[in-house]
């Protein structure tokens, strides 16, 4: 009897300790937490574009400089203050602010309206041209573990990002976890967190090395399109050309000179119903990209939450959905708009679908464009991109919502 008690002694002093050690080390990655700082990236490196790059572009519309950072957004630098709450915004062309200055760009100016009411906030613009929801995942992945962002808006222009998602076989799945790698990151995210940070240093070693900058000039840009314009006349079909020669004789002139998208007018001919094609959800191909965007958005979710961030979808307004004057303008470039598809309402619900399935909240300022549906100056009229005035409008939209949903964790100015 005295041997069967001693050995249950020595068990609960074994249990004991283990249990000790087990709520010791607890305690210690809760007060790791308060230690463990956003890491800053240093050196160069190629996220987006080549790292403090200088392009400039002469349109027919407009002329802009896009000038990259060392991370290879454009972008400022990144503020080195850990407590600046950081939005990192994932999209196309509309995000990195085609035919504006940086500072002109619906995400700088929703910046500029946060920090106004006191947010101690940091945008960082993920945008680039000719992106889609497949592309927005990778760099995520990518971009998320070195940027260390708060919250990452997933910003899906209307109509393309649907056409975008990606063929009938589905968005390829992140890999799955082990159920070891959850446990871990479930009980002791920031001693797991320290050593993510410590790869994603290790990483760094490897791209330190200065890059030099990489300038061209609008003339240097000028030249390239006017070559693949060029280039696309010649390999038009006889029914593309007579498409073409249709054109308003703006559109035509400056897509021979090299001022104008020449993908833009390719695209027109190849594909002149793009507008109208995603737009009715109950036709089985949209049901399907929409179940694609889903995917995209799942993934981003996941790398987001691996750090400790929010993620929010919104829904970027392409004129000929929420714009009378940019209706007619893509017909202009030759494209064939629906007036009973192209709606703000349709354009919108592809997009609300696919967040509620990756269980993300939605947001869209859809309404603030319909309410001025009439004035010409919001969209360029035939470029279709959004004017400075338009990226105003679409902050404006925009900035309540999301300050909503940071209010509950972003330090106010001369806060903690």
């Amino acid at each position: 009897m005295p041997l069967k008690s001693e050995w249950k002694k020595n068990l609960l002093l074994v249990f004991g300790s283990v249990a000790v050690v087990f709520c010791a080390c607890l305690a210690g990655d809760r007060l790791l937490g308060r230690w463990v700082m956003r890491p800053a990236p240093r050196g160069t490196m190629e996220l987006i574009f080549p790292p403090n790059a200088e392009q400039t572009f002469g349109f027919l519309e407009f002329t802009y400089t896009a000038r990259i950072n060392s991370l290879g957004l454009r972008e400022r630098e990144l503020s080195p203050d850990p407590k600046t709450f950081r939005i990192a915004a994932i999209g196309d062309s509309y995000t990195y602010g085609w035919g504006v200055a940086a500072e002109e760009t619906w995400l700088r100016r929703l910046e500029d309206a946060l920090r106004a009411k006191g947010w101690r906030v940091e945008t960082v613009n993920l945008g680039k041209p000719g992106a889609g929801p497949p592309f927005y995942a990778e760099l995520a992945e990518k971009a998320i573990p070195l940027i260390r962002p708060d919250l990452v808006l997933v910003c899906v222009t209307q109509g393309n990002d649907l056409n975008a998602s990606g063929d009938d076989e589905g968005a390829p799945a992140a890999a799955p976890r082990s159920r070891a790698a959850v446990l871990a990151r479930a009980l002791f995210p920031n001693t797991m967190r320290m050593i993510r940070d410590l790869r994603v240093e290790r990483m760094g070693d490897t791209r330190r090395q200065e890059m030099p900058p990489q300038t061209s000039t609008a003339e240097d840009n000028r030249r390239w399109q006017e070559n693949t314009a060029r280039d696309f006349h010649e390999k038009m079909t006889p029914e593309e050309r007579a498409r073409f020669d249709a054109m308003d004789p703006r559109v035509r002139d400056a897509f021979f000179a090299g001022t104008f998208n020449p993908y833009m007018v390719d695209l027109a001919l190849k594909n002149p119903r793009i507008y109208s094609l995603p737009m009715n959800m109950e036709d089985p191909w949209i049901k399907t990209r929409v179940d694609n965007l889903a995917g995209y958005l799942g993934r981003i979710r996941r790398a987001a939450e691996e750090y400790g961030a929010m993620t929010a979808v919104l829904s970027v307004p392409d004129g000929p959905y929420v714009n009378k004057p940019a209706f007619e303008g893509v017909a202009k470039v030759g494209y064939i708009p629906d007036a009973e598809w192209m709606t703000a309402q349709n354009a919108d619900e592809g997009i609300r679908r696919a967040a509620a399935k990756a269980e993300l909240p939605f947001f869209t300022a859809s309404p603030a464009f319909t309410a001025r549906e009439t004035e010409p100056d919001l969209f360029y009229e035939l470029d279709g991109h959004l004017t400075p005035k338009g990226h105003a409008l679409y902050a404006e939209g925009i900035a309540p919502e999301i300050e909503r949903l940071i209010a509950p964790a972003v330090p106010r100015e001369g806060g903690t």
